[in-house]
């Protein structure tokens, strides 16, 4: 009986190191919005002198509960997941901390230049205080269809890695139209912008038929469009309680 008992205890001692060395199991949220992970640069503007990176003023954590809200005619907001799977969606705004170029200057990180009096702004790294995040990318407004579009351009969460991938940016919109109430606006489109794809993904969808260019006669930045536009989730479910009283 001794001798079973000690067999029975080393294989659960076994048993348990076996469990304490496997590898923990995945996040669903890696596949989902890519993993979480370091922005790729902090500006030298965008932390104090004792390191903190400031929290943006204008920071919304959306929620189904508590859905963050768009104003009309705002042309940038940025958003990102956050490690959680979370939406956080801040306003471009200018940055205590940055400077003003009276005679514009030319950005390296996205090759764009920007036009005179321009003020450095918060950047996607004041939503999350510096911290890991997932995708991430821009929402803008379009004034001629009036709505808001939504695309993948980050240089801190989604173009320095390698598995921010065209389902992954569907998956976030999707999530960004259930938890983002566009003040009465609609959806527009949902761009992956091929500048801010890992290298490989960006050569398969330079042959795929949705491939299109915002300079076409140059072909330069290159997109492809992966979820359509549509109405807004807030703006149906009002329609239909109007309908109700």
């Amino acid at each position: 009986m001794i001798g079973r008992v000690r067999i029975a205890t080393a294989g659960l001692v076994l048993a348990l190191a076996g469990a304490a060395g496997a590898a923990p199991p995945a996040d669903p949220l890696d596949e989902k919005y890519g993993a979480a992970v370091p922005p790729a640069y902090v500006k030298q503007y965008e932390a104090d002198r004792s390191g903190k990176v400031l929290l943006n003023p204008w920071l919304q954590v959306a929620t189904r509960e508590l859905p963050a809200l768009l104003e009309p005619g705002d042309t940038t907001y940025k958003w990102v997941i956050d490690a959680k799977g979370r939406v956080a969606i801040l306003r471009e705004a200018p940055h205590p901390l940055g400077r003003a170029y009276p005679n514009g200057f030319h950005r390296p990180e996205d090759d764009s230049e920007r036009e005179p009096g321009y003020v450095e702004t918060y950047g996607h790294v004041s939503a999350l205080a510096g911290g890991p995040g997932r995708i991430a990318g821009e929402i803008l407004w379009d004034a001629e269809t009036r709505s808001f579009t939504v695309n993948n351009k980050s240089g801190r969460y989604t173009k320095h890695n390698a598995d921010r991938t065209p389902e992954q940016l569907a998956e976030a919109a999707r999530l960004i139209r259930e938890v983002v109430d566009p003040g009465g606006a609609s959806w527009g489109p949902v761009f992956y912008l091929l500048d801010y794809a890992p290298p490989a993904v960006r050569q398969k969808l330079l042959a795929d038929p949705r491939l299109e260019y915002d300079e076409p006669e140059r072909k330069a930045r290159p997109y492809v469009v992966v979820l359509d536009g549509g109405p807004s989730r807030f703006a149906t479910e009002a329609a239909a309680d109007d309908q109700d009283d």
